[in-house]
């Protein structure tokens, strides 16, 4: 029988290799063929090894976990799919759900329940391992607001910080580096993502998401 092959995708260093001594430790049988430290480089790592499992944090730097673990589900058929995040909320759950995740864990649970949720997802089983977790699993039906992090890219939610807090396109161009007419094509897309017209609306959701 072939080792199951696991690729681990986190930008903080400490985190990703506390992830792989866990299941090194529980598992020497099993493989872990990659660490990705962005989104990017979880997409191209997991296409071309094409893992059995990718454990992917939610908050990377680039493509985030949630459009990483989309990636990977259309490009690696049969891959399994475990999202680490330091969130709980039923908007998560109901996106991870939606593309077919097989399992979300919270970051501090990872100590003692990531070996359990491996092998479940290998099993073939989802794995939500908080009961709130668990109970949000079967409302994901109810329409309940995606919080701004997981609809903006990560340059988009620099610019709306900055928006946020007052600034001008010219203002988030020389702040970020960039060009005038892409600060003015961010904060135009930023617009449309959270179907909101004003930077009244912006303000107001990034309070709510803690983006300011």
């Amino acid at each position: 029988m072939a080792p199951v092959q696991i690729l681990v995708a986190d930008d903080h260093e400490m985190v990703r290799k506390g992830l792989v001594s866990i299941l090194g430790r529980s598992h020497p049988e099993w493989e872990i063929v990659a660490e990705a430290v962005n989104g990017t480089e979880a997409i191209e790592l997991g296409q071309s090894l094409r893992p059995n499992v990718a454990i992917l944090d939610l908050s990377m730097p680039g493509p985030g976990g949630l459009k990483v673990a989309e990636q990977l589900i259309a490009l690696v058929p049969g891959i399994r799919i475990l999202v680490l995040t330091m969130h709980s909320a039923a908007p998560i759950l109901q996106q991870l759900k939606k593309i077919g995740v097989n399992a979300y864990l919270a970051k501090n649970e990872a100590p003692k329940m990531l070996v359990a949720a491996v092998e479940r997802v290998l099993a073939g089983e989802p794995f939500f391992a908080s009961a709130s977790a668990s109970r949000l699993a079967g409302q994901i039906e109810l329409p309940e607001y995606v919080p701004v992090h997981f609809l903006l890219t990560a340059r988009e939610l620099e610019v709306m910080r900055l928006l946020a807090l007052g600034r001008s396109n010219k203002e988030v161009a020389n702040d970020l580096n960039m060009s005038v007419r892409t600060a003015e094509s961010h904060h135009a897309s930023i617009l449309t993502k959270l179907a909101v017209d004003s930077l009244g609306e912006i303000v107001r959701m990034a309070i709510r998401d803690g983006v300011i």
